[in-house]
């Protein structure tokens, strides 16, 4: 809370505020959605089902990042969507390119669960790893590629982001941000840190930068491909 009113004192007194500080913005608002989200399917009869069925072990977790009702940052022309509806259509394409090379693959969603729901279903599953998908947003003149992760919860966690990292930096040619490892309290921490499998959050390109947002839209099959085949090259399947 804090830091929360440090931010409202800059901006209340009409100055920008960092990268750093935008992104701890953006976390409160996640942690804020996130409770709603999970209150909103308690009211509606929404849970964490287990799956009766797992998968065959070598497998990975494509999990949507945000949901229907809290869409995420808002992509400009040519994207003109928000990370939900863009990341569910790039999550279809993820599955139909793992398939394609052998990769077992499931997505899941957010929506009436909440962060902790869903990866209660990829745990359930037993997925051998997990993307989240995103995009980033800031002021519009900030752009690049960069991929969030904790080390603590389990130890591969940043050798694939690396592999995700470069992955999208071949594809997309971006500017290349790094991986941000992430600790309690920073935005993206509770997805990277809720499960003890390899586990990544991926921010190809800052949707509401146009050269970015150009460069998503026209390389978005790509990507799709590329993330596979790092999939691929994470769980061994030739």
């Amino acid at each position: 809370m804090e830091n929360l009113l440090k931010i409202e004192k800059q901006i209340r007194a009409g100055n920008d505020i960092s990268y750093e500080d935008y992104q701890k913005l953006r976390a409160y608002r996640e942690y804020i959605n996130d409770l709603e989200e999970e209150l909103h399917g308690l009211r509606n009869g929404t849970r964490s089902l287990e799956f009766a069925l797992r998968s065959a072990g070598q497998s990975l977790a494509i999990v949507v990042g945000h949901t229907q009702n809290s869409p995420g940052a808002s992509g400009t022309s040519p994207i003109n969507q928000s990370e939900y509806p863009w990341n569910k259509d790039l999550a279809t394409k993820i599955k139909q390119e793992c398939q394609n090379r052998g990769v077992e693959s499931k997505i899941f969603y957010r929506d009436g669960i909440g962060i902790s729901g869903a990866y209660k279903q990829v745990k359930s599953w037993g997925a051998a790893c997990v993307m989240e998908l995103h995009f980033n947003a800031f002021n519009g003149s900030a752009r690049g590629t960069e991929t969030l992760y904790d080390a603590d919860t389990n130890s591969g966690s940043k050798s694939w982001a690396n592999r995700l990292q470069q992955s999208m930096l071949d594809v997309l040619g971006t500017k290349d941000r790094g991986l941000k490892e992430r600790d309690p309290g920073d935005r993206g921490y509770k997805s990277v840190s809720s499960v003890n499998i390899p586990s990544a959050l991926i921010e190809p390109f800052f949707g509401d930068n146009t050269a970015d947002a150009q460069i998503g839209h026209s390389s978005k099959d790509d990507l799709a491909a590329a993330l596979a085949a790092a999939a691929a090259g994470q769980l061994n399947v030739s």
